[in-house]
């Protein structure tokens, strides 16, 4: 803080750094609004009181070099359970059959059946399926219904920080951290609006800029009557704009300044900003329903009437469905060519990819836009994950600090008392909660616990790391080796460490190949 009279100071506000931005700001300045001010103090205050104070505990019961934090140790969490989730799921079998036919004109027509006697159609084993087989083999085919309807298709809001990053590990196959980095330098060059904000809010100007493109680019049935509307989330910062570019008339390919994935990004900003305030896509959609004896039979299929948003923003297509189905009507018989049985097995929760953490932690109203990045950083950094493949996946450690930190932190690890918290701090931010109330019903809380956990064991305190005995023998003394735990991971010691000097083994196995260069 500075410090003196509020009324002595102003504040400007912009979301791009052009000319013309800055220039508004410094004409219209605000006054400095204090809520904010204390709503930031005490998210520092909470961030670092959990930092400062846990961290040392774990060095002191697990290992040096670890850490917590109010939003860190949540999302390690998050990694963790879907790691468990995984390693206890039972794939299940389950089959499916696709039929091959004709129509009455000779064209192919690929059908799936989805049911049998008016139940879902879900067999669990070969002999179930074969016994499908052999009745749909004998079975007459025909048309039972057609349904053909339109529909359409809306565009998506324009980017805020986290749909942003899900869209270029989508699109682009970028890490979050790489994304904010490319989209700081596109600010700071003047190409885009601020990245960090959970606001889908457009200016009057920039929704002005943007619709005269259109028009005078795409026409006037590529333009809505009026403006296209988003919502923000509740207590989304409406003094920040969508991330979009400054300029709507400032293609990817002139920003020479730019690096290659720089350039990249900035297309995907333009062509969503452009796309949200474009019209639907319309579509003609079709269902065929066929009856095969006791079985129901269904394809679908859609045709593209007119592109609407999609002419600037492609979207992700979706299995098979964008096909035309043959001219067929209710009635018309169909010949049997081929049914293909095929098995499969339910799978396990999917990994968490950074951006579908930074989408669990956004719904779930944990953290916020700008503490996103570095959330996944440092919990990589730690040790706690691992990146494969582009995929989460828990490490050992993670797996320890988590299970400590819940047996002795129960409200720091809730999700819901994470987003309370959050959900306290908007309430400062909005004159709504006094700070002071906040931390100390925060601090009181979590003092308790605290003193508790830095007791020893027995007397309810935080489980030290202990040495997990092996059948394994020492190739140094003999005597059997441990699992251990450290800031480096997972490995083997010596159970003579804890010997007297003199006796004392030092051995240790890597239980992780080093990796080669």
């Amino acid at each position: 803080m500075i410090g003196g009279d509020d009324a002595r100071y102003s504040r400007v506000v912009f979301n791009e750094i052009t000319k013309n931005a800055i220039r508004q700001a410094f004409n219209k300045p605000g006054e400095l609004n204090i809520d904010r001010v204390n709503a930031q103090q005490a998210r520092r205050f909470m961030d670092r009181v959990v930092g400062y104070m846990v961290s040392p505990l774990l060095w002191k019961k697990i290992a040096r070099g670890l850490s917590a934090g109010r939003v860190q140790s949540v999302a390690v969490r998050l990694v963790v359970e879907r790691e468990r989730e995984i390693k206890a799921f039972v794939p299940e079998e389950f089959w499916e059959v696709d039929a091959s036919t004709t129509t009455p004109s000779g064209e192919a027509l690929a059908l799936q059946v989805t049911h049998q006697n008016d139940k879902p159609f879900r067999p669990v084993n070969k002999e179930q399926t074969q016994a499908a087989v052999s009745l749909l083999e004998k079975a007459r085919y025909s048309v039972l219904e057609r349904e053909d309807k339109p529909t359409t298709s809306k565009p998506g809001a324009p980017f805020i920080t986290s749909t942003l990053q899900q869209a270029a590990s989508t699109r682009l196959g970028f890490g979050v951290k790489k994304t904010m980095m490319m989209a700081q330098r596109l600010y700071e060059a003047g190409y885009i609006t601020y990245m960090r904000t959970d606001s889908t809010n457009l200016s009057q100007d920039a929704v002005n800029m943007v619709r005269g493109y259109i028009s005078d680019n795409f026409g006037k049935k590529y333009l809505p009557e009026s403006p296209n509307q988003y919502a923000s989330k509740e207590n989304s910062q409406e003094a920040h704009e969508a991330i979009r570019p400054s300029d709507v008339n400032v293609m990817a390919e002139s920003l020479k300044d730019m690096e290659a994935d720089a350039q990249k990004l900035y297309q995907l900003i333009w062509r969503q900003f452009v796309a949200c305030q474009m019209t639907p896509a319309k579509y003609d959609s079709t269902t065929l329903t066929v009856g095969a004896g006791d079985f129901r039979l269904k394809a679908r299929g859609r045709i593209l009437r007119f592109d609407g948003w999609t002419k600037v923003m492609p979207a992700l297509r979706k299995g098979d469905e964008d096909r035309i189905l043959p001219a067929v009507n209710k009635g018309d018989a169909l010949t049997l060519v081929e049914l293909t049985p095929a098995q499969h097995f339910t799978k396990p929760p999917a990994r968490f990819s950074e951006a579908s953490l930074v989408k669990e932690l956004e719904k779930r109203g944990i953290g916020r836009p700008s503490t996103y990045a570095s959330i996944i950083s440092t919990i990589q950094d730690r040790g706690y994950v691992r990146v494969e493949n582009r995929r989460f996946y828990a490490e050992k450690m993670g797996e320890i600090v988590t299970d400590r930190l819940e047996e002795n932190f129960r409200e720091l690890m809730n999700y819901d008392f994470t987003a309370q918290m959050e959900n306290s701090l908007d309430q400062v931010a909005n004159h709504e909660a006094e700070w002071k109330a906040v931390l100390d019903h925060f601090f009181s809380d979590f003092t308790q616990q605290l003193d508790k956990a830095e007791k020893d064991p027995e007397e309810g305190g935080m489980r030290p790391n202990q040495m997990v005995l092996t059948s394994i023998d020492c190739p140094t003394c003999g005597r059997k080796m441990g699992i251990r735990t450290a800031s480096t991971g997972v490995f083997l010691g010596c159970s003579g460490y804890a010997l007297p000097p003199k006796e004392r083994c030092k051995t240790t196995i890597n239980l992780v190949p080093e990796t080669k260069c």
